[in-house]
């Protein structure tokens, strides 16, 4: 009976681990191809708007965080620097900076989802039509699966 519970125990451990570690590599294996520097750069440079990804904010932690330079412009959001491996990441535009899971899921219901994250050095992201920066402060990078907050950068002050 010891040795069933000690294989049943063991044998859960490793699914548990496995799982984990597929779910940390498997956005990574199947990302695509990280926008060329170039464009990246060339939106970065027209952007009206810049700020940072920081990865010591309050929500962040060692498995969800961002670090990095960030541009917005009315038609785009570039960013590059590093950002944690994950999936179903959401960059979303929020009246208000917040740099906590509680904090954005405070304003969640008024923010507006603009795109998705599924590379993890560099992207660009483009404004919907009909999405008007002005009306923002701040870029947010969310887990949507997972309910995680990743990182936030406020790219101008409100008012």
């Amino acid at each position: 009976m010891r040795r069933i519970l000690f294989l049943l125990a063991s044998h859960l451990l490793v699914l548990g681990v496995g799982f984990g570690l597929g779910v940390y590599f498997l956005p990574i294996l199947t990302a695509p191809d990280d926008p060329p520097v170039q464009q990246v750069q060339a939106a970065m440079e027209q952007a009206r708007y810049h700020a940072t990804f920081h990865r010591n904010q309050k929500g962040s932690d060692a498995l969800h965080w961002a670090d990095g330079a960030l541009s917005v412009s009315a038609t785009q959001v570039a960013f590059t620097g590093k950002i944690a491996p994950g999936p179903d990441y959401k960059v979303y535009l929020t009246r208000e900076f917040v740099d906590t899971k509680a904090g954005f899921e405070r304003i969640k219901a008024d923010a507006v989802r603009i795109g998705e994250v599924k590379t993890f050095n560099r992207f660009l992201v483009d404004v919907p039509p009909g999405v008007d920066v002005e009306e923002f402060t701040t870029v947010v990078v969310w887990c949507e699966r997972f309910a995680q907050f990743i990182s936030a950068g406020q790219y101008r002050t409100p008012g």
